[in-house]
């Protein structure tokens, strides 16, 4: 991750889970706003709590190693008060919640520029891929694209990929992080769709880049950034870059 791909950007993280990486992004690099969307609405409650452990890590900064009780709630300070008992803090999580959010400059300071939302990012239909339009600077869709298939076969990650395509403005990139596909037999025996996609992929994740980069989608160009070291070969997947040109609004 580059922090000039984020900084001032508007952002979209399509399967965010709990929202580590969101969060991350929309803290420490600077972005206007980042919106992380998963299916999963507990996901999407875990992502939005959240917020309160990473807002407790930077009080806790600002305090200067205190009581950590103390810092998380807020407290602290002179007379020997030390906020919220620890045990509160065990048994209920962090507890600093968000600021009001600030007028002028400050607007877009975390934890102001992040936002979590519920919803299947698959397009049902044609229709609703040529309604989209430009909205974001960069998508990140990241060990996203194996669920997608086996749940809505190769038709719902066409739609995926060309709903990315349009909702980035002129310029945008999108960052991908596809499965590999020896991953894919381990979980085809989930559910009957599952299985019965499974039969009929014929759009392999190494064939992703030709097809992004096709006249069906669009992209311009694509870079591989990289395929990170992991100890479980399942997590050594590669990264994509892929950018979508300066006059394409569409």
């Amino acid at each position: 991750m580059r922090p000039e791909w984020f900084a001032g950007k508007e952002v979209l993280d399509v399967g965010c889970n709990v929202g580590h990486l969101t969060l991350s992004i929309a803290k420490r690099w600077g972005p206007a706003r980042v919106v992380g969307l998963d299916i999963d609405g507990g996901l999407i409650r875990s992502a939005r709590q959240n917020i309160r452990h990473y807002l407790s890590e930077e009080i806790q900064a600002g305090a200067g190693g205190g009581d950590t009780a103390a810092a998380a709630a807020g407290g602290g300070g002179g007379g020997g008060r030390k906020g919220f008992p620890a045990a509160l803090l065990a048994s209920r999580g962090p507890i600093a919640a968000p600021r009001l959010p600030p007028d002028g400059p400050g607007a877009a300071d975390f934890p102001h520029n992040v936002v979590f939302v519920t919803g299947n990012y698959v397009p049902e239909r044609e229709e609703a891929v040529a309604a989209q339009r430009p909205e974001f600077d960069v998508v990140l869709c990241l060990s996203l694209t194996k669920w997608v298939q086996l749940n809505w076969g190769d038709e719902g990650l066409k739609r995926l990929f060309r709903r990315v395509y349009r909702h980035l403005r002129p310029g945008g990139i999108l960052l991908l992080e596809p499965q590999p596909w020896a991953s894919y037999r381990k979980r085809k025996g989930l559910t009957e769709t599952t299985y019965r996609n499974y039969q009929r992929i014929r759009l392999r994740p190494e064939q992703f880049p030709s097809y992004l980069t096709s006249p069906e989608v669009g992209f311009d160009s694509y870079e591989l950034l990289g395929t990170p070291q992991h100890a479980a070969k399942g997590f050594q997947r590669p990264i994509y870059l892929f950018h979508k040109g300066q006059g394409n609004a569409h």
